[in-house]
């Protein structure tokens, strides 16, 4: 008999794993809690499995609980089962959270967490392509070993990570989506500051990004580098940083910690 899994917080990721473990038969989906009974549906609907509740006094007993809720919310639902009696000696549960650790649950034993390198922010086109995504893992092993079978089950690749490491793999995860967005985003003002509309600043920016993107990882980000400061032209830089500063001071900001960033790349060279 399959282990009976209920999802408190089914946002984007929440109902991504909840329809890949009901899609892929490894746990039923039981029962889903989301602040209204609205999005609980929607969330239901998306898993194609699901009974919707907006209560923590409605949810029935379960063998798992996925907690994929904002990160300052982590404590208060895990407190809120134990309260209402949910968890008994055998429950496991785990957090979606890259940031925190298992600990952040405030159990004794069987808690984890995990977290997907994945951008989440197209769910269905995630759903369709999730076979091989990566997903960190942490926690006890009576809950960090059931939970990475059954990832393994749904053709997802699963590496341990240590719990004080947390905080800068994270960060390194920040690094790698979260802050991409923001500098296409001032690469693309900048195109229109100088005059370039805003389709066009994008067909420009995009063969550039998506090029460099991939000699990141074809060459390594020092072979890839390219530019004035791979090529030394130091009046160039300072030329930029003027003319940012004169549109758009916190750009120039930026573009300033950015270019001596750059530099100590270059240096490991």
């Amino acid at each position: 008999m399959k282990p009976t899994l209920s999802i408190i917080g089914a946002g984007r990721v929440g109902c991504v794993l909840g329809r890949q473990f009901h899609q892929d038969r490894i746990f039923t989906v039981c029962d889903i809690l989301n602040r209204t009974m609205d999005s609980s549906l929607a969330a239901c609907q998306f898993i194609a499995a699901g009974t919707a509740t907006d209560a923590f006094a409605q949810l029935r007993p379960a063998d798992i609980y996925m907690i994929a809720v904002p990160d300052d919310q982590i404590r208060a639902c895990s407190m809120k089962l134990i309260d209402t009696g949910r968890i008994q000696p055998s429950t496991l549960v785990f957090h979606c959270s890259g940031a925190l650790t298992a600990a952040e649950l405030g159990l004794n034993a069987n808690a984890a967490s995990l977290h997907p390198m994945r951008s989440f922010a197209d769910p269905a086109q995630v759903a369709a392509t999730f076979q091989k995504t990566i997903f960190s893992i942490e926690g006890d092993a009576t809950a960090t070993g059931p939970l990475a079978e059954a990832l393994k089950r749904s053709g997802a690749e699963v590496v341990a990570i240590q719990s004080d490491h947390k905080p800068l793999y994270h960060a390194a995860a920040v690094f790698a989506s979260n802050y991409l967005v923001t500098l296409m985003d001032a690469a693309l003002i900048t195109f229109e500051a100088a005059g370039i509309s805003g389709d066009l600043a994008r067909r420009l920016a995009e063969p550039m990004a998506q090029e460099t993107f991939n000699n990141i990882f074809r060459l390594g980000p020092q072979r890839a580098l390219t530019g004035p400061i791979a090529r030394g032209d130091v009046q160039t830089v300072l030329n930029h940083e003027d003319a940012l500063k004169k549109w758009n001071p916190e750009l120039a900001i930026l573009y300033r910690e950015l270019a001596n960033a750059t530099r100590a790349m270059k240096s490991r060279l």
